[in-house]
């Protein structure tokens, strides 16, 4: 059990106890507590920062648990298992548990950090990893601030939030079920031109591009009715073979347009601005696939080819 002195209010003395044993990784727990009974005795900090500390060292100790199945082998002297890459995941992940904007996140990075650049400065505790490079790095968390300054509610806050998480669940259905179908398709030369499981299959393994498949289709009165049901309602004949390779296209990976509840559901759970996130491509979510989409109508404006409507070739 750990014990650390701090002043009240009053300037009265207050013991602050940390028990390490609590934790899976209790050596590392204690070697951080150890930095913090020695911060205390020498710099007499206030009783809610000496919390401050301790909250910092069981938020870090309580994910490391969770996280690392080594955890009883965590160290601040050992190489393995990797703390640096545990410390930038736990501070990656702070911001979710707290309301946007809230300081507290990079205040409790920060207070951790301070610790281990204390164990660092002396000479005979060693820190292992790239430990050193972290403390002397960015804290890789924004500061927050207390006023929210921006033109929405919190109602409307909500609101917006939970029109994004619908929307990423529609995209994640949309592209669970068409790479469930692509998993049944078969190669298009030998099965079929017209069959949404085959075009899906094609594009999805690389095999045809889009193109490929544009000179390939029959014309789109021969399509079968499964291929005509993915075209939009309304749909003039002259953008019929675009909309629907959009829309297979779309079945796989995420569009752009997609990005947006994912910028909304980043701006919620880190705090950052609009700005911060609008730069955000598809290789950024947690799709990270290779994109097959081109402007395919710049791409038939450069070219030459056969109108879709033409007899294809065999």
């Amino acid at each position: 059990m750990r014990q650390a002195v701090s002043l009240d209010t009053g300037r009265r003395p207050v013991t602050v106890t940390f028990d390490p044993s609590g934790y899976a990784c209790s050596q590392l727990a204690a070697e951080l507590a150890d930095e913090w009974v020695e911060l205390m005795a020498a710099a007499v900090l206030s009783t809610g920062a000496c919390r401050g500390f301790r909250k910092a060292i069981s938020a870090f100790c309580t994910y490391l648990d969770s996280a690392e199945p080594r955890a009883a082998e965590a160290s601040l002297a050992a190489v393995e298992p990797d703390l640096h890459h545990a410390v930038t995941e736990w501070i990656r992940l702070l911001p979710a548990a707290y309301r946007a904007g809230s300081p507290s996140p990079a205040w409790l990075a920060s207070r951790l950090r301070q610790l281990i650049a204390r164990r660092i400065a002396h000479p005979g505790r060693p820190v292992a990893g790239h430990l050193h490079g972290w403390v002397k790095g960015a804290l890789g968390v924004s500061k927050g601030q207390c006023v929210e300054v921006d033109e929405f509610s919190r109602a409307d806050k909500k609101q917006i939030v939970q029109a994004a998480w619908a929307a990423r669940r529609a995209t994640e259905e949309r592209i669970k079920k068409g790479r469930a179908l692509a998993a049944v398709g078969r190669d298009p030369r030998v099965d079929g031109w017209a069959e949404p499981a085959n075009l899906l299959w094609a594009l999805a393994h690389g095999v045809w591009t889009c193109e490929d498949i544009a000179e390939r289709l029959p014309p789109p009165a021969q399509w079968s009715a499964p291929l005509r049901e993915l075209l939009p309602p309304g749909t003039l004949p002259q953008h019929t073979v675009n909309c629907l390779l959009r829309h297979l296209v779309g079945m796989l990976y995420p569009h752009n347009l997609d990005l947006h509840s994912y910028r909304i559901l980043l701006m919620a759970a880190t705090g950052r601005t609009s700005e911060e996130v609008v730069a955000l491509h598809e290789d950024d979510i947690e799709y990270g696939p290779r994109s097959v989409l081109i402007d395919f109508t710049k791409q038939r404006a450069r070219t030459t080819r056969r109108s879709a409507y033409s007899t294809p070739a065999q």
